[in-house]
């Protein structure tokens, strides 16, 4: 079959030079459309029985697109790729401010982000924050910028805020 991505189509592969090509067994392939699998990455380059081939020069966006076959996970490439230098935009979730990209790999929070009992939790690959402090607790570092409205004893309301450094 031939993805043809400037036409937005796929069809029967008719014998046509292709810039870029994969020969992958039909029931990995198979298997993978039946099971809805989004990441061919993992379940056909890594059985590493397959052959790739081009003619042009390496395509980084292609390679991508075949480990990202998911709504979701085109949305964030795209975003990732559009917006690699932004991390100063800030977005509303759940009654708390958050900076809106995601610190391990920039994913929209306001899609992907979960907020549970003060921590928030991006589900692309389940890393979470304490937003008191806005620390990271899957790993070192990687702090998230963050302020929320908290009640206070006397019943007043206060503006907790944790800036990322």
């Amino acid at each position: 079959m031939v993805v043809d991505f400037p036409k937005a189509k796929v069809r029967e592969y008719a014998g046509e030079d292709c810039i870029y090509w994969y020969t992958i067994p039909a029931d990995l392939v198979s298997t993978n459309i039946r099971d809805h699998e989004i990441d061919w990455s993992n379940s056909i380059f890594l059985s590493m029985q397959f052959e790739v081939g081009r003619s042009g020069k390496f395509n980084e966006f292609l390679t991508t697109f075949l480990k990202c076959l998911s709504r979701d996970r085109i949305e964030y490439v795209e975003n990732w790729y559009s917006e690699q230098s932004d991390q100063t935009e800030d977005a509303e979730i759940d009654g708390w401010t958050v900076q809106r990209r995601c610190p391990h790999l920039r994913a929209d929070l306001t899609k992907t982000g979960k907020i549970e009992d003060g921590v928030l939790t991006c589900s692309l690959h389940d890393w979470k924050w304490d937003l008191a402090t806005g620390r990271c607790l899957t790993t070192t570092g990687h702090p998230i910028r963050s302020s929320g409205i908290r009640a206070t004893g006397s019943g007043e309301r206060a503006a907790a805020e944790v800036a990322a450094g």
